[in-house]
């Protein structure tokens, strides 16, 4: 059921992703901008009652697998650009952002549902939820960042360029974009920190040990390293088209290690079914 519910939900996502790209092209028709919001609110709530449904089937086990991960980072992506546009009257930006939530939720769509085998009870420790959803959350920012990041390359093009034709006019400042791409990188590594410490005590709940040198809490701890280094880096003057493009390659980095980690078999204890590696690890 939360499959048909989640597609429902696409729905809704690609038609105000359509609303959004052609606000952008015919910028003067103010209501596809307020059509595109509508439409990507709708397919938040439907998108939510997907995940609840999702949770009554699999009892939130589907969140330990590569599909469960896509499926809350689109939603927490889709909540934050929603909770953005409230501070930043920058309906464009939609044109950015919305395709990569819909081009990220379409795998999902056609992906088996939900994970059978239960975590087992030391999983479900309080810190797991709070580790899992500020994990996603912090990603979902830094894939909006980077989504600002690109409005910047593209704005930054046009002025050296001096063709100050319609993608200048559609795009928000350097000045604005700079200023947005900074506070969202700040925002997603404190929430990522967050990830981090509930994700240590996880660790030292489940496996008996905060620190494993296991391949997601190596790269896990690159990541935070690279953010941390990225808001550093901005008190020290960095900014413009070099700190755009470290936060491309930065969030190009998150997303790799993302797949890559779930996908090959073997290379993680989070490899999406912690009932089976833990539990073999404990019959070890």
């Amino acid at each position: 059921m939360s499959i048909v519910i989640l597609r429902i939900a696409a729905a809704l996502y690609a038609a105000a992703t359509l609303a959004y790209i052609v606000y952008f092209a015919r910028p003067k028709h103010a209501r596809l901008a307020a059509a595109g919001s509508a439409l990507l609110s709708g397919a938040f709530v439907v998108h939510a009652i997907a995940i609840g449904v999702g949770c009554s089937e699999f009892g939130g086990a589907e969140f330990f697998s590569l599909r469960g991960g896509l499926v809350l980072l689109v939603w927490l992506a889709a909540g934050a650009y929603l909770l953005l546009q409230r501070f930043y009257r920058l309906p464009g930006l939609g044109a950015f952002i919305t395709p990569f939530i819909l081009v990220t939720l379409l795998p999902a769509l056609f992906g088996t549902p939900g994970h059978p085998e239960l975590p087992p009870e030391t999983l479900r420790h309080p810190t797991v939820t709070v580790h899992i959803v500020s994990a996603v959350l912090g990603v979902a920012l830094f894939g909006i960042a980077c989504g600002a990041a690109v409005m910047y390359l593209l704005q930054e093009r046009e002025m050296k360029g001096k063709k100050f034709g319609a993608m200048f006019l559609r795009l928000p400042s350097l000045d604005a974009l700079d200023r947005m791409v900074q506070r969202l990188v700040r925002m997603g590594f404190v929430v990522y920190t967050v990830a981090l410490v509930a994700g240590t005590i996880t660790a030292n709940a489940v496996w008996k040990s905060a620190w494993s040198w296991d391949a997601q809490q190596v790269v896990s701890t690159l990541v935070w390293l690279l953010y941390g280094l990225m808001v550093q880096l901005r008190h020290s003057g960095w900014h413009g088209r070099r700190y755009a493009l470290l936060t491309l390659a930065g969030f190009v980095l998150v997303i790799g290690s993302m797949v890559t980690l779930k996908v090959v078999p073997g290379v993680t204890r989070h490899s999406g079914d912690y009932g089976t590696k833990i539990s073999t690890g404990a019959a070890q």
